[in-house]
């Protein structure tokens, strides 16, 4: 049977290449349609597609800068959205572990590379 390499989330597949403005723009308004949804679980099934695709992505530099425009959108959202966000992640973690650690090995990387308010967004480990 012939490996499907569809993307799983064609919305963020569609971001390669594009500038950062534009990627931090694209991750505000992909939170705040999750953070929308009103059952935590459909949250989950929402956000788990997103953070597959950007394990997908295998050029390591497009793929830092993808996280880290989500990183800073992600800091620049209300907090109540950051809340509902950051609960349907961690529920992610029960979905696809795997995914889930080599997405937060990037987040740690970049963190020292970022801003004061961006990495207050994210809980010290």
């Amino acid at each position: 049977m012939p490996k499907d390499d569809r993307p799983v989330d064609v919305g963020l597949a569609s971001l390669k290449g594009k500038d950062e403005p534009a990627l931090i723009e694209w991750w505000k308004q992909r939170f705040g349609l999750i953070a929308a949804i009103p059952s935590e679980i459909a949250r989950v099934g929402a956000l788990t597609p997103q953070l597959r695709e950007l394990s997908r992505v295998t050029d390591e530099q497009e793929r830092r800068k993808l996280t880290r425009a989500r990183m800073t959108a992600f800091a620049q959202l209300p907090e109540e959205t950051k809340a509902l966000i950051r609960a349907a992640r961690q529920k992610a973690w029960d979905v696809d572990r795997a995914v889930l650690e080599a997405d937060e090995k990037l987040v740690q990387e970049l963190l020292p590379q970022l801003d004061e308010v961006t990495r207050a967004s994210y809980p010290r480990s």
